[in-house]
């Protein structure tokens, strides 16, 4: 079997490559931040329109909680709906 000699330097790289190898995983998760879930709120409101909210501009309504959820949030103005028609449901017989 052929020796093979280690000398200081050969020694000093090889342990520290190896403890940077070890280390990689602790020190990646330590920089970066935690990261925050959204939270998302999704209100569906038959018969509402954009106008009839006080965050949208409306003074004769008043809606002092959607209007804080709002300030506190994303409103958003731009919505469309494919099938806007509205008709009442046939009885049944």
């Amino acid at each position: 079997m052929s020796e093979v000699r280690v000398n200081r330097r050969r020694f000093l790289v090889a342990a520290g490559s190896g403890a940077a190898v070890a280390l990689l995983p602790r020190l990646l998760a330590a920089e970066t931040p935690p990261r925050r879930r959204p939270n998302f709120i999704f209100i569906l409101a038959d018969d509402l329109g954009w106008g009839d909210l006080g965050c949208y501009g409306n003074r004769q309504l008043r809606t002092p909680a959607l209007d804080r959820l709002a300030a506190q949030g994303t409103p958003f103005s731009q919505f469309y709906v494919a099938g806007s028609v509205s008709a009442p449901a046939a009885p049944l017989s």
